[in-house]
């Protein structure tokens, strides 16, 4: 809209309803010259709000109600913006106790005393700002310690749709999160929900509580140790990689097989040795007395020969010991 002032030239009874609307106005309201910068008109309510008297605050221009950076930024909206009506937006003014606080600004292009002026709405927001400006630091600071964590994690609403997600588990998931912020999480990751993952999220949702189970993402071959918790709008997931412990595991189970298998081996050696080998050995024991008891009798030839085969049927045990251990 081109910058068309609206002449306010009243009669005495309008100037006299004009002063009442203005004055009575429960919005802090001003008036300033648009050349020079001074206060022209002040209404109760903005005097109120900014601290001064009406003989002080019309003795001053609008820019000292701003810093000299606000200033430098009035000075430039003035000159560039050009409708009669305007939403200026969010500014931080300056109380007489030098208290700075937030205002938000309407402003419209008038004629007041013959003077090309601004008639201006200074709406008190200094709460406001302040809580949200609190909200987005501790939001801030929520993704610092999530993204400072080593576990991954990632957020997702009552769609399935990713809301945020940290360095960690775009590095874990091989995505990145530019890609995957807004994205229906099992859309994204083809095969997700086979395995215990769309089954253990959605009870996590419906149920509203929290849930931990292993899975392997078999497209990735990455084992995570989940934990879901519900929160008002979706999901708050964190996850471990434990994919080497997984591995870990495995080869242990393989060696605790290979350590049965050879248990069993030593078992079967434990009793060829204690059965098997008691036997002949006890017969070569056995001749060997009753050669001693009988040196000078005929039948120590047969004696001989029935030590020596025992003492053969001795070396195929050891031999079979021997097959066994191997």
């Amino acid at each position: 809209m081109i910058n068309t002032p609206v002449k306010i030239n009243p009669t005495d009874a309008e100037s006299a309803s004009f002063r009442q609307i203005f004055e009575g106005n429960p919005a802090p309201m001003y008036i300033f010259d648009l050349h020079t910068y001074e206060f022209l008109a002040v209404n109760a309510a903005a005097l109120n709000q900014y601290g001064y008297q009406k003989e002080e605050f019309l003795s001053m221009s609008a820019l000292q109600i701003r810093s000299a950076e606000e200033a430098k930024r009035f000075k430039k909206a003035i000159q560039e913006i050009k409708a009669t009506y305007y939403d200026y937006g969010v500014w931080k003014h300056i109380r007489k106790n030098g208290e700075q606080f937030f205002v938000h600004i309407y402003g419209q292009c008038n004629i007041f005393q013959n003077r090309v002026a601004r008639v201006v709405m200074a709406i008190d927001i200094d709460e406001k700002v302040k809580n949200e400006n609190e909200l987005k630091e501790k939001n801030e600071e929520i993704a610092d310690i999530l993204e400072s964590i080593t576990d991954g994690f990632y957020a997702m609403n009552e769609n399935w749709e990713v809301t945020y997600i940290n360095k960690e588990a775009e590095r874990i998931l091989n995505c990145k999160r530019a890609d995957l912020l807004g994205k229906n999480l099992w859309e994204f990751f083809p095969g997700s929900k086979e395995g215990k993952f769309y089954q253990e999220y959605e009870r996590a949702l419906k149920e509203k509580i929290s849930v931990h189970f292993e899975e392997c993402y078999t497209a990735l071959g990455v084992w995570g140790s989940i934990h879901v918790y519900p929160k008002k709008d979706g999901l708050a997931v964190y996850f471990v990689d434990i994919t080497e412990q997984k591995k870990n595991q495995i080869e242990q189970l393989m060696q605790m097989k290979m350590i049965e298998k050879q248990n069993e081996q030593l078992k079967k050696i434990s009793w060829i040795q204690s059965h098997e080998v008691r036997a002949p050995l006890s017969s070569i024991l056995g001749l060997v007395e009753l050669i001693k008891e009988n040196q000078d009798t005929p039948c120590n030839a047969d004696v001989i020969d029935m030590l020596a085969k025992a003492a053969q049927n001795l070396d195929e045990v050891v031999r079979n010991i021997t097959n066994q251990a191997q």
